[in-house]
């Protein structure tokens, strides 16, 4: 219920009433100076009073981006007439809304959750916002040809899989007026504690009337807007953009709408919104009462008309149609032989009638306050001839309905492919390309392929069968399809967006390794290498007094008591918000950083990139050396008191563990790995498969969103990287390893670095270090 005036209409009156009235002497924009310096023409057209109140920001008229009067009661009237927190005016219309939205609840590389039929809007609002989109799939109505609403199931599946994501963004109604079950959308999301944004543009009116569809304000929404103009008596452009809660800020929404609006708004469209506002707070329901009557009325005699159909209510209770608006009309001509856009042709050519749009089997006509019952009665007698003159004369055109392919892989984010290198190949060249564009077939209206996606021979064959249908494929910059716009993957642009704070901790620890050397190797990196090092953490070793009666577990006392220390300091840092990277010293090290990430990550993945595996345990081991045991610790196997660090009990499940590159594996440890199952991808494997395959089949077999990477320098051919204790012939070359931690970043949310046994002695040229200075500022700054 209003607790405001909703009679006032703050702005248009100080435009009408006070700034015209006044006759002012214009010395400001625009430059027609209230139509004087107008074209005759247009001005005769247009008539002086739009003139008179077309003025730029100034006291007295109040301004959009800082608003202390006028316009500040005009959006305070907006958000008492829809009972929310805040409103806004949105001057660049809906799209411009949606941008603003999308930009106020996600940051570059954060996900967010959107069905696969967006409005193009809200793919340029994730281009400028750098963020993840995470598609969802409509429902598809192949009776009728056109995709439906998002069922709350498929919200509820896609938050079950991607806990990650930080807002949902869902279309209610469809263009065509379907509503889906927004409330209990609402409360779905609400359950995760994130935003849900709503794209309402087709439902400005709904709020109004207890016969429409519940609006996205009323069904529990954080943040919509609503296209004034489409339905209510606002002029084209004007828009409403809502805040109905406080997980979304209103001060950074207006922040976001200053970058996005223009600076100089036009005040007859904001005044018309202004009335357009009274008009629907004041007399709404009594006009939409009308409107959905002569909506009826329409659909109810289109119906009688013999291959003519207008679905409605009926519909309500299939897949995906929750409720539905019946200001919405769509007509079919499809029993009569024709296409909607042969029929959008018929009425606009022959009748003089414009529709809203076409697809392959409908047109969509909207009826709103502004209808009368002639106007509605000149189109039914249009349709009605249209009838008579085809009806059993032309063959009934259908669409095959074959299975729409999976979406494609992922490439690129939006921001990535907007802003790569593009070239042009022939279309049936394409495969395994990154695509570049758009291709989108109606029916249904949900796009093929976007760009940053591979595409695929599923994709090719469909679209080759679409085209054999001469199904209306577009989206395309060739609309023949011959060649396509494509992104090879030299060309591609990926762009670090993860934002996230590191902090760099030191352990010169070289007990593990039992060699001298690389203790030494911390300082080596400072030194020459402050720029990155400088602000390192270091972390004191404490001799511990050692039992030399346990001859294969060397310095036990001494590297735990380490790596205990190591894990509460990790842990503190990731609780923190920080990203640790832990330089070594050995890689005993691991113990405690990856027992200090686990603490709070049960489900933690490891990729332990190293010549070695490092699973050995006291039974097993040849040389004593812990160096060799820590990922058998940390999968609960071996000595107790090592496997208890920091706290009791196995850190990781050996099916979240990759061992990549190791090519010096002892004959029992075999024994270590093969009970506990962990997957060993060896340098073997790598260069009989390629890095890229070797990749994909790490992408296929883990089943985690975290993962630790522990880099050991010696999985780096010695010839590239000498500077290493146990050098091991072959090994990665830094080509391959960057595209590893590239594949790693861009797929997983890594939760910490290791990276160990640099020794300098065997360092001269400092090569290695050179390299490890680099493998670290990609972990500070991750480019994928």
């Amino acid at each position: 219920m209003a607790k405001l005036d909703q009679n006032l209409t703050p702005l248009f009156t100080v435009l009408k009433d006070v700034y015209a009235k006044r006759n002012i002497t214009p010395f400001h924009v625009p430059g027609h100076k209230q139509g004087k310096g107008m074209d005759k023409e247009f001005f005769d057209f247009i008539g002086e009073n739009p003139l008179k109140i077309d003025v730029t920001i100034f006291k007295m008229v109040d301004g959009l981006h800082h608003p202390k009067s006028c316009i500040k009661q005009a959006q305070e009237l907006a958000a008492d007439a829809y009972g929310v927190k805040k409103s806004f005016f949105a001057v660049n219309g809906t799209s411009g809304a949606i941008q603003a939205m999308i930009l106020s609840v996600v940051k570059a590389g954060e996900k967010i959750l959107i069905p696969r039929n967006v409005h193009k809007s809200v793919s340029a609002g994730i281009i400028l916002a750098g963020a993840i989109p995470v598609y969802m799939n409509p429902v598809i109505d192949n009776d009728l040809g056109i995709a439906h609403g998002v069922r709350p199931s498929t919200v509820e599946k896609m938050l079950e899989l991607h806990p990650d994501a930080k807002a949902v963004l869902i279309i209610n109604p469809t263009y065509y007026g379907v509503a889906t079950d927004i409330q209990k959308i609402a409360a779905i999301v609400h359950r995760h504690d994130i935003p849900l944004i709503v794209d309402e543009a087709h439902g400005p009116h709904l709020h109004f009337h207890e016969d429409l569809p519940m609006s996205a304000v009323d069904a529990g929404a954080d943040i919509c807007c609503q296209s004034t103009h489409k339905i209510l008596g606002a002029m084209t452009q004007m828009s409403l953009l809502h805040v109905n809660s406080d997980r979304v800020d209103p001060t950074r929404v207006q922040q976001i709408l200053s970058l996005l609006h223009t600076t100089s708004p036009s005040y007859p469209l904001m005044a018309s919104l202004d009335c357009a506002r009274r008009q629907v707070a004041t007399q709404g329901r009594e006009l939409l009462s009308k409107t959905i009557e002569l909506a009826n009325y329409a659909r109810a005699e289109i119906n009688k008309i013999a291959g003519m159909y207008s679905f409605g209510e009926e519909i309500v209770g299939r897949d995906g149609v929750f409720a539905f608006d019946p200001t919405k009309l769509t007509v079919s001509a499809k029993a009569l032989g024709i296409t909607g856009f042969d029929l959008e042709t018929m009425l606009t050519d022959e009748y003089n009638i414009q529709v809203e749009l076409a697809d392959f089997y409908n047109v969509l006509g909207l009826i709103t306050i502004g209808d009368t019952k002639e106007s509605v009665d000149t189109l039914i007698r249009a349709l009605q001839d249209i009838s008579d003159r085809y009806f059993n004369t032309k063959e009934i055109k259908k669409i095959k309905n074959s299975r729409i392919p999976a979406i494609p892989e992922q490439e690129l984010i939006p921001r990535e492919a907007f802003y790569s290198e593009t070239s042009k190949v022939p279309f049936k060249d394409s495969l395994g390309k990154i695509c570049a564009e758009m291709i989108m077939a109606y029916p249904p209206g949900i796009p093929i392929i976007i760009p940053g996606e591979r595409i695929s021979k599923e994709v090719i064959d469909y679209i080759e069968e679409l085209r054999e249908q001469k199904t209306h494929l577009q989206g395309m910059e060739d609309p023949n399809l011959e060649f396509i716009n494509i992104i090879e993957d030299e060309d591609a642009m990926y762009l670090y967006t993860e934002k996230m704070k590191n902090r760099i901790f030191g352990v010169p620890l070289n007990l593990g390794a039992n060699k001298s050397g690389i203790e030494f190797g911390i300082d080596v990196l400072v030194e020459n290498f402050s720029d990155t090092f400088g602000e390192i953490e270091m972390l004191d070793v404490e001799k511990q007094r050692e039992d030399f009666n346990i001859p294969m577990m060397k310095y036990k006392n001494t590297i735990l008591n380490t790596c205990e220390k190591i894990a509460k300091l990790v842990d503190e840092a990731i609780e923190d918000g920080y990203r640790p990277i832990t330089i070594g010293g050995d890689h005993s090290i691991a113990l405690g950083t990856i027992s200090g990430v686990a603490k709070s990550n049960p489900n933690l993945g490891v990729i332990w990139i190293d010549a070695h595996a490092d699973m050995n345990t006291e039974e097993t081991t040849i040389s004593g050396n812990i160096h060799g045991m820590p990922l058998a610790f940390l999968q609960g196997e071996g000595n107790t008191d090592m496997v208890n660090c920091y706290f009791e009990g196995a850190k990781i499940k050996p099916e979240n563990v990759i061992i990549l590159g190791a090519r010096d594996i002892d004959v029992r440890e075999y024994d270590v790995i093969e009970k506990l199952g962990v997957k060993v991808i060896p340098y073997d494997d790598v260069m009989r498969k390629g890095i890229d395959a070797v990749l994909e089949e790490i992408g296929d077999y883990l089943k985690v969103s975290d993962i630790h990477i522990s880099f050991d320098v010696d999985s780096l051919n010695p010839k590239f990287a000498p500077g290493v204790s146990t050098p091991v012939k072959n090994g990665f070359d830094e080509e391959d390893i960057f595209k590893t931690f590239k594949f790693l970043f861009k797929n997983y949310f890594i939760t910490s670095v290791d990276i160990v046994e640099y020794n300098p002695i065997y360092d001269k040229s400092l090569k290695t270090a050179a390299i490890v200075r680099d493998i670290t500022e990609y972990m500070l700054n991750p480019i994928y």
